[in-house]
């Protein structure tokens, strides 16, 4: 719902696999069957997948929901291979079913006020927005999307944006595709380019120096800015306390900490304080 942060219930379920497409480069796709979370999760929420029933890997990993059909009952991530756990996703085929625990944390906010939403994706942490960027255009606002990654090979899912109505920016350090450069560049020549910045929000996800790159720009522009932690989450529900983060108000909790798996993986530019 627009303007509020939502936790939906969440549930275990064994979802069949629908599809799984090679993008780009070790990056893939999966389209999965599960009409409950397709029809509750919101955007910047995730869901802990059980990689198969062997001890190695032994936690489940967690992935955001890239998009979803509510209409159709089907849900979609997105992932890298990057270890032995998404290496066996790759090999994932039509017809198997997987274990899900979802949908789970705290996403993005969508404010009655917004007129133009900024959406930053610094390598796979293009993986919640489509679903933003689609929630967003539901309610017949504009969208402009900022990609950036090492290489071509880096990134995906700009097709999927373009399909929306959304305007893509591409920035890849090696120049093989959009312009040279950081991806903060282009958004930085975008928003001196933007007469007034009432209205404007600023939706991020990625590797944390990047996020505090989105944090430091929302502060200095006095935007409003939303970020999306990356990181492991092993039980995806507070029990393993594996998943903390700093928060600015000292006052918060004895430990000085949020949990990133209900307190977010979404936090607000001014809740937390950022490592690395």
């Amino acid at each position: 719902m627009p303007g509020k942060k939502q936790h939906s219930s969440k549930g275990i379920f064994d979802c069949p696999i629908l599809s799984v497409k090679n993008l780009v480069g070790d990056i893939y796709l999966m389209r999965m069957s599960c009409p409950y979370i397709a029809q509750n999760a919101v955007p910047g929420q995730f869901i802990n997948i059980k990689i198969n029933n062997e001890f190695v890997p032994f936690l489940r990993k967690p992935f955001s929901v890239c998009r979803r059909s509510e209409k159709e009952g089907w849900i979609e991530i997105l992932w890298k291979i990057v270890g032995k756990g998404t290496e066996i996703m790759s090999r994932y085929q039509r017809r198997e079913v997987v274990n899900i625990l979802g949908p789970l944390g705290r996403g993005y906010d969508i404010p009655p006020d917004l007129q133009i939403a900024l959406l930053v994706g610094g390598g796979l942490g293009v993986a919640p927005l489509p679903f933003l960027c689609e929630e967003i255009r539901k309610l017949g606002k504009s969208v402009e999307v900022f990609l950036g990654a090492s290489s071509e090979s880096e990134l995906s899912m700009v097709g999927a944006f373009r399909d929306l109505g959304s305007e893509v920016f591409l920035a890849t350090e090696d120049g093989s595709l959009g312009k040279r450069g950081l991806v903060t560049e282009i958004l930085l020549e975008r928003l001196n380019q933007i007469p007034s910045l009432q209205g404007v929000y600023l939706y991020s996800c990625g590797p944390n120096p990047f996020l505090q790159a989105m944090m430091n720009l929302s502060e200095e522009r006095g935007i409003v800015g939303e970020v999306a932690i990356e990181t492991m989450m092993g039980c995806g529900f507070g029990i393993c306390v594996g998943c903390p983060v700093r928060v600015r108000d000292g006052r918060v909790g004895e430990g000085l900490f949020k949990l990133t798996c209900i307190d977010g993986p979404v936090f607000n530019t001014t809740e937390i304080l950022l490592d690395g």
